[in-house]
């Protein structure tokens, strides 16, 4: 899961590259993240993460009863729902439209232009929706049946899809080629993974009965769920409107922090979403026996894992922000002040990296416990001090204030909720999470001292405007800071570089068996 997930995400850095090269981060980029934004937004609250949080403890709960027939009626009631959904959501999107983007961007009111093109945009992303809430389906069941592989690899055919597409379709339809290439992105993924369900057991019969326990279930667990998820987009939605009134043109701040948020996010899925997938199961189980030491356990080690993998993407982060941005975006359409503008904000944003990555751990917690509510009346308090953030952060360093809110708000989020999951489970192994965090954040000092050293040293004897200089610049950064940060680690005996190495073992044992 791991392995595909860093691939995964790489083809998804280059994916933005590809759309850096073509659009640039100027007005066109920005009306295509609105755009985006809105059915996104639709999607994940009705299907997407709600449907992953509450289906897989659901169907592992029929799957372990050992009744194939009641646990094949569930699934087909739930299809079911999930392909009305999408449906209606295609339907309902192409109406509501027009509607909603002067809500999501009302600072684009000053530009009929923008506003016009985002509702375009909309309409055709609508589309992608039914797609993938199939496809989020799909991977639930695989997930809940313990079988990773195709879920964690067809987001790779997702991204190649869309690089093909956007460079073919971009000169014929400019930005609305993208919008395309989204959508038939999503349909790769959802039909990559059709035959692995098949062979898992899916027999699709249509049926809906909403009074079947199962269903009244997940629809009970649901609401929570997609307030919990609410919280989270709409502090996303917060950070687009006070975006929308930075001054736009060749760098919009809507696309600037867009570009800097999916730099960020990269590793989150490389482990910390790898992680918190790969332990939810075990989470649930343990929460749905009672075995609340082991459940303990398991959260300590997502949480030390998260942490440790983490934190020297932190320290590349604000130590080489500029140079990463260079290498990845810097090419045609996108040019120099764009870098620099990107460049703040993914420091401002790596700052709260570590923080986001056990949010994804201690969140998982709460949904393997059935307890939905609790991230959701944290999270709308977060809403109140995110805007209040961003408002204030705004005024003293504009686009880069609000990225810098997000990663302060991300930081009081997640140690709220370890605080409130200590509460109610006793210790999380609270002292051994400390001492793994304090090492490992120590070692990523070093490790950005060193990236930085030797960033600069290699900028002595090699010409950092162009791209081959600055390669060579980030792979001695990336060396160097790597180094570090695993001699700092062995030094310090971190048990979690242990269980890495341990694992890298294993691996290569079982290659030569």
């Amino acid at each position: 899961m791991a392995a595909a997930a860093v691939a995964s995400r790489l083809l998804g850095v280059l994916r933005e590259a590809t759309v850096a090269a073509l659009f640039g981060a100027g007005d066109a980029k920005a009306a295509y993240v609105v755009a985006y934004s809105v059915p996104f937004f639709v999607q994940r609250l009705l299907m997407g993460g709600t449907l992953s949080i509450v289906f897989i403890p659901t169907i592992t709960r029929y799957l372990t009863r050992g009744d194939p027939a009641e646990t094949d009626r569930v699934v087909n009631n739930l299809l079911t729902l999930v392909l009305l959904v999408g449906l209606a959501m295609v339907v309902g999107g192409q109406v509501v439209a027009p509607w909603v983007i002067p809500v999501a961007a009302p600072g684009f009111a000053a530009a009929p232009r923008l506003l016009e093109l985002a509702t375009e945009l909309t309409r055709i992303l609508f589309v992608s929706m039914f797609f993938l809430g199939v496809s989020l389906f799909l991977t639930g069941y695989l997930q809940s049946h313990q079988q990773f592989t195709v879920p964690a690899l067809a987001p790779l055919l997702f991204n190649l899809v869309i690089i093909g597409a956007s460079v073919l379709l971009a000169p014929l339809w400019d930005i609305r080629g993208l919008a395309v290439a989204w959508v038939l992105g999503t349909a790769g993924q959802c039909l990559v993974q059709v035959p692995a369900a098949l062979r898992a057991g899916l027999r699709y019969r249509p049926r809906l009965e909403l009074r079947h326990p199962a269903l009244r279930e997940v629809v009970r667990l649901a609401l929570p769920a997609m307030l919990g998820l609410a919280v989270v987009e709409v502090n996303s939605y917060v950070d687009r409107v006070f975006a929308s009134y930075l001054p736009g043109g060749t760098v919009n701040a809507v696309a600037v922090l867009d570009y800097a948020y999916e730099v960020v996010q990269a590793p989150v899925g490389f482990f910390a979403i790898s992680i918190a997938t790969a332990i939810f199961p075990h989470l649930s189980r343990h929460a749905g026996t009672g075995d609340l030491e082991s459940l303990r356990r398991t959260a300590s080690l997502g949480l030390r894992a998260a942490v440790f993998a983490t934190a020297p993407v932190l320290a590349l982060y604000v130590a080489v922000p500029d140079l990463l941005v260079r290498v990845l975006f810097e090419r045609y359409a996108f040019g120099p002040e764009a870098t620099d503008a990107v460049a703040g904000a993914v420091a401002a944003y790596g700052v709260g990296l570590v923080s986001v990555a056990c949010y994804t751990v201690v969140t998982r917690v709460f949904y393997a416990l059935h307890d939905m509510a609790t991230p959701v009346r944290v999270g709308a308090a977060m809403i109140v001090l995110n805007a209040v953030l961003d408002w204030l952060f705004m005024r003293w360093w504009g686009h880069v204030g609000i990225a810098l809110a997000t990663s302060a708000v991300s930081t009081v989020n997640v140690a709220t909720l370890l605080w409130l999951a200590r509460r109610r489970l006793g210790s999380l192994e609270g002292r051994r999470v400390g001492r793994s965090v304090a090492r490992a954040m120590a070692a990523a000092a070093l490790c950005g001292l060193a990236a930085w050293a030797a960033a600069q040293g290699a900028g002595g004897w090699v010409d950092p405007q162009r791209l081959r200089g600055q390669l060579v610049q980030l792979a001695f950064a990336l060396a160097a800071g790597g180094a570090a940060y695993l001699l700092a680690s062995a030094l310090a005996r971190i048990e979690e570089l242990r269980v890495v190495l341990g694992l890298f073992r294993r691996g290569a044992a079982s290659s030569r068996a």
